[in-house]
């Protein structure tokens, strides 16, 4: 009596149980399939007696499986679970596949050996955790790219084949309307019908369709499911053309998601699903609005980080145009006082005209210095824009820092500052644009002389260090504070407690020409100390 209660709650608990439970005989067929294999596979019990097991598996794996199962019954163990082993694939009535775990135990019942396999249907959980893996993964792929046109694409890419067959983005124009931008199919073989829908982009949804269009969906809160499939047709596709494709790349269900960026609408992600009776369940709608503020993010920073650089590109060419307007009057200035300044005047005669000698000086030198700050302009825009050329040559690195310490020594003198000079004469030679570096050893030797109080010194070393000749401009000036630092080299930055005026161009572009040579610039400064400038070029 006891054992055949025993049996007859055994056998209750294996026919409410969940899971898929399934007896087999020696040759392993099935001889039990309760009512959670019923539902899990589709079969009925009726249906898979006396069937073999391999019946419910894909056709790819019956083989390989087979050989686990009989490598199973000969073995020394009596059972095998779902924690020994990975997931298999299950093949339901339909012919769809899905993961599964499966243990399964060896017994003996009246002197029969039967085999218990219990199988879990795991499409759900793997299902979540591909919509966890979307949302971790699909900021920082977006965040990759700050192209507008890339960005779309993954946008489109990214929630398929989990949320939907086929996708298309559809974004709002500034005048309102509504503009394809991508779109993309499971299969690689209908991308050129996806890539025609956006080809053949309408430019406008009805506003009188009974139902919410791309245009309307995209200023909604939540994404909307849609069943409707001929409405949306109608709403999205109302070209004979595209509708025609549109169909052929089918359509059962459509998960229509509103793109939103700092409170305002930027357009909606059509997600669609071909599966006939396939639906979109609340965790996907829910895992698709957040897609759609990761993807919207995505879309700003893109535009954002565009239009800057398109600012960039405009204002260098205005700049550019500025800068070549602005040369000729200055040009002719030059030329001008020039002329007046070379004039002969005839001897015992004092000098004749509006302006004398030193006013004719300053005019001549304030264009020098308006030319000067315009080809820093010019550099500048270069620098930034990675169009900065240096013609490299071998030059002796000794003649080229003789010749541009030489030019400072009148201005030095008027300093009173000491100036020395320490290099060998036997200085190697060097892979430099000689008119580029001297722009470097004028800017580091006028700071240099600028900010060194009379009486100080300025000094001028070259020294190799490796492959590289390292110079240095060296003063006795009141140094750089420590916070200060780290900016010296930045477009327009001046120091403040220098209260000095200038351009705050002269570092940022001799770091621009240094680096092009492929070598290295910094300073070692301590407040009080005085400061070093020092930078390095490549030797032959």
């Amino acid at each position: 009596m006891p054992d055949r209660h025993s049996h007859a709650a055994l056998a209750a608990i294996v026919n409410i149980a969940a899971d898929a439970i399934i007896a087999l005989d020696d040759s392993f067929r099935i001889v039990r399939f309760n009512r959670g294999a019923e539902q899990i596979f589709g079969w009925s019990e009726a249906d898979m007696l006396g069937q073999p097991l391999d019946r419910l598996l894909p056709m790819a794996s019956r083989a390989v499986h087979r050989g686990h199962v009989r490598t199973f019954a000969e073995g020394p163990s009596d059972a095998r679970t779902m924690a020994d082993r990975r997931e298999i694939a299950g093949l339901r009535k339909n012919g769809e596949q899905f993961p599964a775990e499966a243990s399964i135990s060896r017994v003996t019942i009246d002197g029969e050996r039967t085999f218990m396999v219990m199988l879990r249907d795991v499409s759900d959980r793997r299902r979540a955790e591909e919509r966890q893996r979307l949302l971790a993964t699909g900021g920082w792929v977006l965040a990759a790219s700050l192209d507008v046109e890339s960005t779309m694409a993954t946008i489109a890419e990214l929630p398929v084949p989990l949320l939907g067959e086929w996708s298309l983005l559809e974004l709002l124009t500034p005048d309102g309307c509504i503009r394809r931008a991508a779109a993309t199919h499971v299969d690689p073989h209908r991308h050129e019908d996806t890539a025609a829908l956006v080809a053949r982009a309408s430019d406008q949804s009805s506003p009188e369709l009974p139902f919410a269009s791309a245009l309307r969906v995209a200023h909604e809160a939540e994404a909307q499911r849609i069943t409707d499939i001929s409405a949306w047709l109608d709403a999205n596709f109302p070209d004979t053309a595209s509708r025609t494709r549109a169909e052929a790349l089918g359509a059962s269900a459509v998960l229509l998601v509103p793109l939103r960026a700092g409170g305002r609408a930027i357009g909606a992600l059509h997600l669609v699903r071909t599966r006939a009776g396939a639906s979109h369940v609340r965790e996907e709608v829910h895992v698709a609005d957040q897609f759609a503020g990761l993807a919207a993010l995505a879309l700003e920073n893109a535009r954002l980080y565009q239009e800057s650089r398109r600012a960039v590109r405009e204002r260098d060419e205005r700049l550019a145009i500025v800068s070549h307007d602005l040369r000729n009057p200055v040009n002719a200035v030059v030329m001008l006082t020039g002329a007046v300044l070379s004039r002969e005047t005839p001897a015992g005669a004092e000098d004749v005209g509006i302006m004398g000698r030193e006013e004719v000086e300053a005019i001549r030198g304030a264009a020098r210095q308006v030319d000067g700050l315009i080809q820093d302009l010019q550099d500048v825009s270069r620098i930034s824009a990675g169009r900065l050329r240096v013609e490299r040559r071998p030059v002796p690195a000794v003649e080229m820092l003789k010749e541009a310490a030489d030019v400072f020594d009148p201005v030095v003198a008027e300093a009173a500052l000491d100036f020395t000079r320490t290099f060998d004469d036997d200085a190697p030679l060097v892979m430099a644009d000689r008119h580029r570096v001297g722009q470097v050893l004028s800017n580091l030797l006028g700071n240099a002389v600028r900010f060194t109080p009379r009486g100080g010194s300025v000094s001028l070393t070259a020294q190799r260090q490796d492959d590289m000749l390292r110079i240095a401009v060296r003063d006795t000036g009141p140094g750089v504070a420590p916070e200060d630092v780290p900016r010296l080299f930045e477009r327009y930055w001046q120091a403040p407690r220098l209260l000095r005026a200038g351009s705050g161009l002269g570092l940022f572009i001799a770091k621009g020409i240094v680096e092009a040579h492929g070598g290295a610039i910094g300073v070692n400064s301590e407040q009080g100390q005085g400061s070093e400038f020092w930078f390095t070029l490549p030797i032959v």
